[in-house]
C-alpha cells in the first residue's frame, strides 16, 4: 500500500527543529524515499523551505489538514535510516538542532539545485600519485596475538595500546583486509591532516589508489564532491579523514579505526556541534553492527579505563623487531644559565645535533607553541600587549612582523602601549618561528624546515615537506604538536624538546595528560630504524612527576598517579562533564545570568533528589574571561547518574529563555575548561 503523508523534519525559526506531515502528490509518489530533500509550504512564507523525509503514515490526527510537498529537491536520498538515527542522537546528545548536524555532516551546498556545478577535480592531489607495492610485511608473534585477540573479542570497541614504534598500523592494516575480504568498508580517522596524509600513503601503497578517498577541511568542494559521489556509488572501500569524516555516507561500514585516539582534535569546539568524533563512531558502530579499533601509545584516560573494565584492552609493549626506545635526557635549563648559557640550546642538544647530522642523520626540534614569541610587553611601563577583543596576549610573527590573536584572529602591524603609548616593546617566550631562526644562526650550514600551521601557505605544502624530510633533503625539522604523531622516519636518531615544561603549565584538569602524551610521542619519532635514538627534554622543572614519567615513557605509571586523582576529585572518567557558558559584550548582564541560571538549575536538581549526583560548580569567570568582546562565565556540572543525568540536566537547558544580549554555549564532554 502506498503512503499517503510523509513525515518531514523542518528547522523553523524559534520553533526548532519539528516534525510535519505533508501529502504525498501523486507525482512524486514513485520517488520519495527516506533521505531525501523536499521543498514545502509553510505557514504563510512565500518561499517554500527545504525539509528532509524520515519516515511515511497513512493517517494524520482528527483536525490536522496537511499540505502538499511541493517538489523533490534531489531524487538520489541524502541519509538511509540509519544515518538519520546517528544525526538524530548527535542532535540530542549535544543539544542542538538536526539542521546543525546535517550543516556540518552534509555540507548545505551539496543539496543546492546548482550542485551540477562541481566538476572533477582540475588537479589530482599529489597523495594519489604513490604507487602500490607489495608492503605484506610479517607480524611478530606479539602482533600477531593482539590481532587474533581483536578479531575474536566480543566487545564492539577495541583498544590498542602499543608503545611509539610497536607496528600498530600493521595491525590495522590487516584488520582492514580482514573487513574488505568481508565486502564491508573502512572509515580510518588521524587528528591531524598531516598524519592523515602520511596514513593514506602508506594504505595506497598497501591497497592501491582506486579504493581509498580522503575527507578533511583542506581538500576542495571539488574533490568533496567527487568523492561524495563515489561514496554514494559503494566504490570507496577506505575513507581517510580527520574528524568530520565520521559523518561522511559510506557504505556497508564494517570497520572505523581511530588513530591516536587520546588526541583533542577529534573534539570539536566551536561551532555547534560541538561533537566528540569518537563518541559519534561508536554510535555509528553501533546502529551498522560494525567494530570499532582506537590505537594510540598515551590513551585517554577514559579509554584506557573503559578498556580495562571491559576487557577490551590489548597490549604491545615492544618495538617491532626489539628496536629500542629511545634514551631520554631532561637537561635543568635553570643549571645552564647559571652557566651564563642564555641561548635556546642547551649545550647537550647543540653537541648532539652536530654529532647526529656528521653521522648522516636526521634530528627533530619540537616546540609546542606557534609564533615568534608568547607575548610582548612594554618596557617603558610594563605593560603586556594584548589582544583588544580577548584576554589574552597577541602572538607575534617575525615572518609578516605582525602580532596575531590566536582566538579571533586579530591582527595589528606595529603596535604602540595601549596605556603609556610607547614603542619600546619586547618580546618574550619562545614559538616556532623563533627556535627556527635562532635555529638558522646556530647551525647555518645545515638543511632546517619548520612545520606547522602558519608556515603552510600552499595546498600539500605539508605532503612536500614530509616527502623531502622523508628523502633526507632535511637535517632539522622543527615543529609544534603537528609532527609529534604518526612520523615514521627510520632516520631520525634526535628529539630535542625546546621548552617541555609548556604543556603542564595550563589551568586545566587536562593538561598533565596533554602534556604526558605530546612528550612521550615526540620521543617516540626517535630511533625507529636500526640505530638508536635520543631524546633531549629541555626543562625548569626537573622535578615534575609527569615530566619524569614521560622521561620513562611509562604509561602504565602515569595512569595510576592519574586515575586516583580523578577518582579523588570526581572527573571523568567517574563523572560525565557538561560545561555551561554564559557570555555577554555588558560583564555584569553576563555574571548576573551565570549566577541565575545555577541558582535555578541547583534548585532544579534538588527538587529532584540528584544534588549528590549531579554536582554544580560555579559559576567563575572562565580562565580566558573574554573572547571577541565577549565576556565568559563557565557553570560546570559533574555527571555521575550516566544518561539519565544527562537528559536531566538539558531538559532544564531546554527550558531557558534568554535576554537577547546573553548567549549561552552549552559544551557536552568538553576538551578543556578553559
Amino acid at each position: 500500500m502506498t503512503p499517503k503523508y510523509a513525515q518531514v523534519l523542518v528547522d523553523i525559526n524559534k520553533l526548532g527543529t519539528k516534525t510535519f506531515s505533508y501529502l504525498i502528490p501523486e507525482s512524486l509518489k514513485d520517488d520519495i524515499k527516506v533521505g531525501v530533500a523536499v521543498a514545502i509550504p509553510f505557514g504563510n512564507r512565500k518561499e517554500p523551505l527545504k525539509a528532509y523525509v524520515v519516515g511515511f503514515s497513512n493517517y494524520l490526527e482528527a483536525g490536522i489538514k496537511a499540505k502538499e510537498i511541493t517538489e523533490i529537491l534531489d531524487s538520489e536520498p541524502l541519509f538511509s535510516l540509519e544515518y538519520l538515527q546517528l544525526l538524530e542522537w548527535v542532535a540530542s546528545y549535544y543539544f542542538c538542532d538536526i539542521q546543525t548536524v546535517l550543516n556540518t555532516a552534509l555540507p548545505q551546498k551539496f543539496f543546492e539545485k546548482n550542485v551540477k556545478k562541481y566538476r572533477t577535480p582540475k588537479i589530482k592531489s599529489k597523495l594519489f600519485d604513490v604507487e602500490k607495492i607489495s608492503l605484506d610485511k610479517e607480524l611478530s608473534p606479539l602482533q600477531q596475538k593482539v590481532l587474533d585477540e581483536i578479531r575474536h573479542v566480543d566487545s564492539k570497541t577495541s583498544l590498542l595500546y602499543g608503545i611509539t614504534g610497536s607496528g600498530k598500523t600493521e595491525i590495522y592494516f590487516k584488520l582492514i583486509e580482514d573487513t574488505i575480504k568481508k565486502g564491508k568498508n573502512v572509515i580510518f580517522l588521524a587528528p591531524e591532516i598531516a598524519l592523515v596524509s602520511q596514513l593514506t600513503m602508506r594504505t595506497i601503497e598497501h591497497f592501491g589508489s582506486e579504493v581509498v578517498a580522503i575527507w578533511h577541511s583542506s581538500i576542495t568542494e571539488a574533490e568533496k564532491y567527487e568523492t561524495w559521489k563515489k561514496l554514494r556509488s559503494n566504490e570507496i572501500k577506505i575513507l581517510f579523514g580527520a574528524r568530520s569524516a565520521v559523518f561522511a555516507p559510506i557504505k556497508d561500514l564494517g570497520l572505523i579505526i581511530i588513530d591516536e585516539e587520546h588526541d583533542s582534535s577529534y573534539k570539536q569546539t566551536m561551532p555547534n556541534p560541538r561533537y566528540n568524533a569518537k563518541d559519534v563512531a561508536k554510535k555509528l558502530c553501533e546502529l551498522y553492527g560494525a567494530k570499532l579499533v582506537l590505537g594510540s601509545a598515551t590513551p585517554s584516560i577514559e579509554s584506557y579505563y573503559e578498556a580495562i573494565n571491559t576487557n577490551s584492552l590489548f597490549k604491545l609493549k615492544e618495538r617491532f623487531n626489539n628496536a629500542k626506545l629511545p634514551k631520554v635526557v631532561l637537561i635543568d635549563m635553570k643549571v645552564e644559565r647559571a652557566e651564563r648559557n642564555y641561548t635556546l640550546f642547551s649545550k647537550t642538544l647543540q653537541k648532539n645535533v652536530k654529532e647526529t647530522i656528521e653521522r648522516g642523520e636526521q634530528v627533530i626540534f619540537l616546540i609546542n607553541r606557534r609564533g615568534f614569541s608568547s607575548y610582548t610587553q612594554c618596557m617603558e611601563c610594563g605593560e603586556v600587549v594584548n589582544c583588544k577583543k580577548c584576554a589574552i596576549p597577541m602572538i607575534y610573527h617575525s615572518q609578516t612582523n605582525s602580532y596575531k590573536c590566536h582566538y579571533c584572529n586579530s591582527t595589528v602591524v606595529e603596535p604602540k602601549c595601549e596605556k603609556c603609548g610607547s614603542s619600546a616593546l619586547e618580546h618574550f617566550g619562545v614559538g616556532s618561528q623563533k627556535v627556527e631562526t635562532v635555529a638558522r644562526a646556530f647551525f647555518p650550514d645545515y638543511r632546517i624546515e619548520r612545520l606547522d600551521s602558519d608556515s603552510l601557505t600552499k595546498k600539500n605544502e605539508h605532503i612536500e615537506i614530509l616527502k623531502r624530510f622523508q628523502n633526507k633533503e632535511i637535517d632539522i625539522l622543527i615543529g609544534t604538536q603537528m609532527i609529534a604523531k604518526g612520523l615514521d622516519n627510520k632516520n631520525v636518531t634526535l628529539v630535542g624538546v625546546i621548552n617541555a615544561d609548556l604543556s603542564f603549565n595550563l589551568p586545566d584538569y587536562r593538561s598533565s595528560e596533554r602534556g604526558f602524551s605530546i612528550l612521550t610521542q615526540v620521543a617516540g619519532r626517535s630511533g625507529r630504524g636500526e640505530n638508536e635514538g635520543k631524546v633531549i627534554f629541555q626543562t625548569y622543572n626537573s622535578n615534575n612527576l609527569y615530566l619524569q614519567n614521560a622521561q620513562e615513557q611509562n604509561f602504565e605509571n602515569f595512569y595510576e598517579n592519574e586515575i586516583e586523582l580523578r577518582e579523588m576529585l570526581d572527573y571523568p572518567p567517574f563523572s560525565k562533564m557538561i560545561r555551561i557558558v554564559l557570555s555577554s559584550k555588558n560583564e555584569y548582564r553576563a555574571e548576573k545570568s551565570a549566577l541565575e541560571i545555577e541558582l535555578a538549575l541547583s534548585d532544579y536538581i534538588k527538587k529532584l533528589s540528584l544534588d549528590e549526583t549531579l554536582l554544580v560548580l560555579g559559576p567563575t569567570p572562565c580562565v580566558i574571561n573574554k573572547i571577541k568582546d565577549e565576556y565568559r562565565f563557565n557553570i560546570i556540572v559533574k555527571n555521575k547518574l550516566g544518561e539519565n543525568g544527562h537528559k536531566t540536566i538539558l531538559r532544564f537547558l531546554r527550558s531557558i529563555k534568554l535576554p537577547s544580549d546573553i548567549k549561552m554555549i552549552v559544551d557536552i564532554d568538553p576538551a578543556d575548561i578553559l
